[in-house]
């Protein structure tokens, strides 16, 4: 009798193991389901931002920085360099940026940006880049000191 009390109690924390097993996998996929969907809308060190609009950017603006509100339309615009250089196409004004920080280029009807090898590096969305980024309306491009926003 004590060796089938015994045997049904092995099977009980047996299945009571493998019931905590499929849970925390359950709970495992829907948090990294979660985060694949809020990877688009977070940023590091940043609060939760609006998902990006799929509208064509019409304009870059400075949003922080020592030119604040300056902008410029981007029209037909193919590329357009930025830094704090004069013969920049968009002057950002800022000391902590290079000449030449950053290329802003239209491939098809989407904008990329790539470091043009600045000293203090170009950040999307807080994120460092090191290779062409994708940025639509409402990213931030953080070239020094100054935050540049693609605006519709």
């Amino acid at each position: 009798m004590d060796s089938v009390v015994l045997l049904a109690l092995r099977i009980g924390l047996l299945a009571l193991l493998w019931l905590f097993i499929l849970v925390a996998l359950n709970v495992m996929r829907r948090d990294t389901n979660q985060a694949a969907g809020a990877s688009q809308t977070m940023s590091p060190g940043s609060a939760f931002k609006a998902p990006r609009r799929r509208e064509a950017a019409k304009q870059i603006s400075i949003a922080e920085g020592p030119l604040k509100g300056s902008h410029m339309e981007l029209g037909t615009l193919e590329e357009c360099t930025m830094g704090r250089a004069p013969d920049c196409d968009f002057v950002t004004g800022d000391d902590y940026s290079s000449g030449h920080h950053a290329r802003l280029f239209r491939r098809g009807s989407e904008w990329f940006v790539e470091d043009l090898e600045s000293r203090n590096g170009t950040f999307v969305d807080g994120v460092r880049i090191d290779q062409p980024e994708r940025v639509g309306v409402g990213s931030d491009i953080k070239l020094g000191r100054t935050t540049v926003r693609l605006m519709a």
